[in-house]
């Protein structure tokens, strides 16, 4: 209940603790709400307040460890070229030393270095430049950025970013060196842009930025509160982030909805609200779980204004959810060695089966996808590297052709993480082995698009039986 609650900020934070995959802006984006809304993360029991540190310094060291030689950041490891994810991780960095977490100062430096050389080198852009504006929001920040260089985006090439956010960051950052009627000039930009964007219901385009237009007003409306600049009506853009809690949001989507949420808290009180009779203090959050669920709790607003209460509901379903989808289907199959296809029922002790799983798109898109496969209990994955090191001579019937970021052979399930552009299907294969005999839940495999994830298919739940 209060400023929390227009935001959803329980949930959300909820839905980044459970986020199940580790890329350095999945990394970075569950961590970066903990350095703000500890407190609330306590009151929702994700984590003691002694442990709030020790995540934070633990997500540090993890997204250092992608960072290159030359102060770069990549996605699934040490690589450089994407300005913007530099940045992104730059600014957590940035934040988390701000907060009095350490971060190791020669990586810092070279985190920031990279960011003025990609600046300085910048080419020119008539549309774009979202990572140029992400970089030198981050360098004002430090103190690092060319007032000049400010003054130029503004003035010259202000209208030729191509999103609401690169405006916004420009703004922020002129804002950070004292000159406000640019920083208004840059927000109102952003507002505009804001207002002529279509919604992301059915867009499935790419965005180098990892973003939507969701994500977009959400940032906006956190810069602006922290810039402190009232050129953007805040509370039409928190009631915009406020509708679109509701859905299914990307980790983009979450962390800056939630760091809107804490620029918006103000001294983080809900004036005149009582829960159980009682004065309430901190954060206004409760959980309401096991036996205490049917025990009522009394909120009472004694103030003379409106104000937000939320309730959210989170669990696992008592019943699997149907094979289905929504711009995607999804398939899964198993062969023998030779190619021969194995049902269900079939598997022996002992057999090793190439699990085919194919993904079919629903027209043409562009994504950035996650594909998961759960295992039956009585398989475990056989020699990940002979798919991994394209040793697939004997496999010689099998037709791969997935842009395959990453994949991760984990003990319970299979994951790979597909950049594709096509309508075109692309299949995913790798070897399991049974190993146990018994009759097995079998897991639906997914497929989800992270930065739109109202785009996913799965495939139905089923039951695998291995005997001896």
């Amino acid at each position: 209940i209060g400023p929390l609650a227009q935001f959803d900020t329980a949930g959300l934070l909820n839905a980044l603790d459970r986020y199940p995959y580790g890329c350095t802006e999945q990394i970075t984006s569950r961590a970066m709400p903990l350095l703000y809304l500890d407190e609330v993360a306590v009151a929702m029991g994700l984590e003691r307040r002694d442990q709030l540190g020790p995540r934070i310094q633990e997500a540090i060291a993890e997204v250092l460890t992608n960072q290159s030689a030359n102060g770069a950041f990549g996605l699934w490891g040490p690589a450089s070229g994407d300005l913007w994810l530099d940045a992104y991780v730059s600014d957590f960095l940035s934040r988390a030393r701000a907060q009095g977490h350490a971060v190791p100062e020669a990586a810092f430096r070279m985190a920031i270095d990279n960011l003025r050389n990609g600046v300085n080198y910048a080419a020119d852009f008539d549309e774009g430049g979202e990572d140029i504006a992400y970089a030198l929001h981050v360098l004002a920040r430090e103190g690092a950025a060319s007032i000049g260089d400010l003054r130029y985006y503004a003035d010259v090439k202000g209208e030729a970013f191509s999103t609401p956010l690169a405006a916004a960051q420009i703004g922020a950052a002129l804002a950070a060196y004292g000159d406000p009627t640019r920083a208004d000039a840059m927000f109102l930009q952003a507002s505009r842009k804001l207002a002529s964007q279509p919604s992301d219901d059915a867009a499935r385009y790419w965005r180098s930025d990892y973003g939507t237009t969701l994500r977009d007003a959400a940032a906006v409306l956190t810069l602006a509160v922290e810039a402190g600049s009232t050129a953007v009506d805040r509370d039409a853009l928190a009631s915009r982030v406020s509708a679109g809690s509701t859905q299914t949001l990307s980790t983009q989507e979450q962390v800056w909805s939630l760091l809107a949420a804490n620029a918006m808290i103000g001294d983080a009180a809900a004036r005149g609200i009582t829960v159980d009779g009682q004065p309430a203090a901190g954060p206004l959050v409760r959980m309401v779980e096991d036996d205490t669920a049917f025990t009522p709790v009394l909120f009472t607003n004694n103030g003379t204004t409106d104000t937000f209460l939320t309730l959210t509901t989170f669990g696992v379903p008592s019943d699997p959810e149907p094979a289905g989808g929504n711009g995607y289907a999804i398939e899964r199959h198993y062969f023998t060695m030779e190619g021969a296809p194995v049902e269900p029922d079939q598997f022996r002790v002992g057999a090793r089966l190439v699990t085919v799983v194919t993904v079919q798109p629903f027209g043409n898109g562009e994504a950035r996808l996650i594909v998961n496969d759960p295992l039956p209990a009585g398989f475990e994955i056989d020699n990940p590297n002979l798919l991994r090191g394209g040793d697939i001579r004997a496999l010689d019937w099998l037709d791969l052709n997935a842009d395959v970021q990453n994949a991760e052979f984990r003990q319970d399930r299979f994951i790979a993480a597909v950049d594709w552009r096509s309508d075109d299907a692309f299949r995913l294969a790798y070897i399991v082995r049974a190993i146990s005999p018994g009759e097995f839940h079998h897991p639906a495999a997914s497929v989800e698009d992270v930065y739109r994830p109202q785009f996913r298919a799965r495939t139905g739940a089923s039951r695998a039986t291995v005997t001896e």
